[in-house]
């Protein structure tokens, strides 16, 4: 008797490195189990290197069929070709088609594009959601986001606020929750003085260091130094520059209820005699207590808004005026000797180290202007004074 053996069809090898072109969903007509496999033997076949062998099983698939399109696209990019544009192309003429996004990602990752990976990559894991594009998709979102925030920071480094804000934008489209992003954004606009769209940009900052901080950087902007004081206490303790920022936002604060003649000494160009008394008289409040001289009687303050800290300040020997001529010149611009010789009055009143000034460039010193203006001389107030001791204490 003679046994005839059954005829058993061989499964193709599995296709390993490439979208699967028969993978559900596909696109064009139905085609038979025998051009399915065809397909899938083509592409398995180019896989190991047999390429002819995986063009000849494609001509068993119709002619312009996307199933075919794709695996011939596939065969050729296996041999090396470049084959971005069509995939591109055969995706956008087929959007249901999920391993034509699939090729796309693949072709485009290998020329080093990821910008054109990315929305591949998700539309091909919304089509597929098993077949593993999901986590592709979110590697790529963050080297997209990584590489324009990066390249945002250097343009901002530079100068290129503008030209950060875009790379800021960019990264938020493409990942509108990214953190990094909407921290660059919040710091380009800060640096092109846009508080209020920066605003807009902070209920997205996490409470970390950099986020506070930032938080408090924009009411800061605002001129709401006291959210910003709030923002800077929130910080944890050993973030480097916690103190300044505190002391700073706590001076503003003080200083949002000063006087209107202190506001103009602040910002006087250049200084006068009568400013100088009103910043050390606000910057020191500590000298109050340590003027024990005699009442001085200066014709020429009586009717300025100044007067009680330019008594204070003669009282204490730190700014004297002409007590014979009864005149303490509080129009006469402060010189830089002046302004030393005051420095060193004022530490000696408080008991404080005298101060050291600069006179060839060596560290710890302090530099006198060519030219006194108010800012300036408050900053050497408080440098000289040190009121307040630790700027992270409360007072």
């Amino acid at each position: 008797m003679v046994v005839l053996a059954a005829c058993r069809s061989t499964a193709p090898p599995p296709i390993r490195r490439m979208p699967d072109p028969t993978g559900p969903p596909l696109a064009g007509a139905a085609l038979t189990p025998a051009q399915l496999e065809a397909a899938r033997a083509a592409v398995a076949a180019a896989e190991s290197g047999q390429a002819a062998k995986g063009e000849e099983r494609l001509r068993l698939l119709p002619e312009g069929h996307p199933v075919r399109a794709l695996a011939e696209l596939e065969l050729r990019f296996l041999q090396g070709e470049a084959v971005l544009g069509q995939a591109e192309a055969l995706a956008a003429a087929n959007p249901g088609y999920g391993s034509a996004w699939g090729l796309v990602v693949v072709a485009a990752r290998r020329q080093g594009d990821a910008r054109a990976a990315l929305p591949a990559a998700r539309t091909a894991a919304r089509l597929q959601p098993d077949a593993g594009w999901g986590p592709v998709a979110v590697e790529l979102e963050g080297t997209v986001v990584g590489e324009l925030v990066s390249r945002g920071r250097a343009l901002l480094q530079s100068g290129d606020a503008a030209g950060a804000l875009a790379r800021a934008r960019e990264a938020l489209e493409v990942a509108p929750g990214v953190v990094t992003g909407r921290t660059l954004a919040v710091r380009a606009l800060l640096a092109l003085h846009d508080s209020r769209g920066a605003a807009g940009l902070v209920p997205g900052l996490p409470d970390t260091a950099e986020g506070l901080e930032l938080k408090g950087n924009v009411a800061q902007a605002l001129g709401q130094w006291d959210l910003a004081l709030e923002f800077y206490n929130r910080l944890p303790a050993d973030t480097p520059n916690r103190c300044e920022l505190i002391a700073e936002a706590r001076r503003r604060l003080r200083l949002s209820d000063a006087p209107p003649y202190l506001t103009r000494a602040l910002s006087a160009r250049p200084l006068r005699r009568a400013g100088l008394a009103a910043i050390i008289a606000w910057e020191a409040p500590g000298l109050a207590g340590k003027a024990a001289g005699a009442v001085p009687v200066f014709e020429d303050v009586v009717q300025l808004q100044e007067r009680r800290d330019i008594v204070v300040v003669a009282r204490a020997g730190v700014i004297p005026g002409d007590a014979i001529a009864r005149r303490f010149a509080p129009n006469r611009v402060v010189s830089p000797g002046e302004l030393a010789a005051v420095l060193d009055r004022l530490a000696t009143a408080l008991g404080r180290p005298a101060p050291r000034w600069c006179g060839g460039g060596e560290q710890g010193c302090l530099q006198l202007p060519e030219a006194v203006d108010g800012r300036t001389a408050a900053d050497l107030v408080r440098r000289v004074a040190g009121e307040g001791g630790d700027p992270c204490a409360q007072r």
